[in-house]
């Protein structure tokens, strides 16, 4: 298996980040690694080891340090489980599962049973709504209620803001290697005081080997039979995802839809204001 990171002090700088972040939350956590037969997963478990269950599946990438900060505040009030995407920067295997059949659902199906879950509340966030959606289609016994946050496998973004914010700032930094092409292109979807994720998304721009693989969307026959309650948190300044083309395509997709919260001024990766208004809107759903 080859790495997916391009040399060994890519992977270094990584890790260092990662536990960095996650000191820096000053939280209780336990780590816990589940061997699978898709490879060895990291589940990070933080909160109330009394209160309800929630399983988190992170953005791409991003892995449980990002996650848990977002959740920080509601840590007391529940049990989260994040668990770290195989084949992305995380504490997991470096091995790539495929994204076109049931591997991800099968994957989750087995991450759940040997941490005894049953039945989860899931949220899912970017890419990891993603993998939500392939339990959802495969494994939807297993999910209790769904709360989908920027989720990719829904719609797709406007292709010529998607030129222009993102393709022409990226060809350009990797034809000059300028910091300033590199800043412009994650500017278009990471906030703008949000110091650690530039330092964080540079790395992995520069170190990592991005999966270019795009997740197919969602069709509506293949959530027809899936009754578990589902909400929805889309950001209405999302260049991947736009919020509101987010909103209508969910309202044709799911019969079981509840509620959608649309976050106001906010790009692709939330800002750190806009964390007590996700903490609320999980604390209304999962209650």
């Amino acid at each position: 298996m080859s790495s997916i990171y391009k040399n060994n002090q890519a992977k270094t700088d990584l890790m260092n980040l990662y536990d960095k972040k996650l000191k820096d939350l000053q939280i209780d956590f336990t780590n816990i690694d589940i061997d699978t037969k898709f490879g060895r997963t990291r589940v990070v478990k933080a909160g109330n080891c009394t209160g309800k269950k929630i399983v988190m599946f992170h953005g791409y990438n991003a892995g449980a340090p990002i996650t848990l900060e977002a959740i920080k505040g509601i840590l007391d009030k529940y049990c989260f489980y994040v668990i770290e995407t195989i084949g992305q920067a995380t504490k997991s295997a470096e091995s790539i599962i495929n994204i076109k059949d049931d591997s991800f659902a099968l994957w989750v199906d087995e991450a759940l049973e040997k941490l005894e879950i049953q039945k989860a509340n899931v949220i899912g966030i970017s890419y990891g709504a993603f993998i939500v959606e392939k339990t959802i289609i495969y494994k939807p016994q297993r999910i209790e209620k769904c709360i989908l946050v920027v989720p990719s496998g829904i719609v797709n973004g406007n292709l010529w803001e998607s030129i222009t914010k993102l393709t022409f700032p990226l060809i350009r930094w990797k034809i000059t290697k300028k910091e300033k092409h590199l800043k412009s292109f994650l500017s278009a979807f990471v906030p703008i005081e949000n110091a650690f994720l530039y330092q964080m998304l540079s790395v992995i721009m520069k170190g990592v080997k991005l999966d270019t693989r795009i997740p197919k969307l969602l069709k509506s026959k293949e959530v027809k039979n899936f009754t578990a309650p589902i909400y929805i948190i889309a950001a209405k300044n999302d260049i991947y995802f736009p919020g509101e083309k987010i909103a209508r395509r969910c309202k044709e997709l799911f019969s079981n839809l509840k509620e959608i919260h649309l976050l106001e001024n906010s790009k692709h990766m939330p800002s750190k204001f806009t964390y007590p208004i996700i903490q609320q809107k999980i604390m209304e759903w999962i209650n």
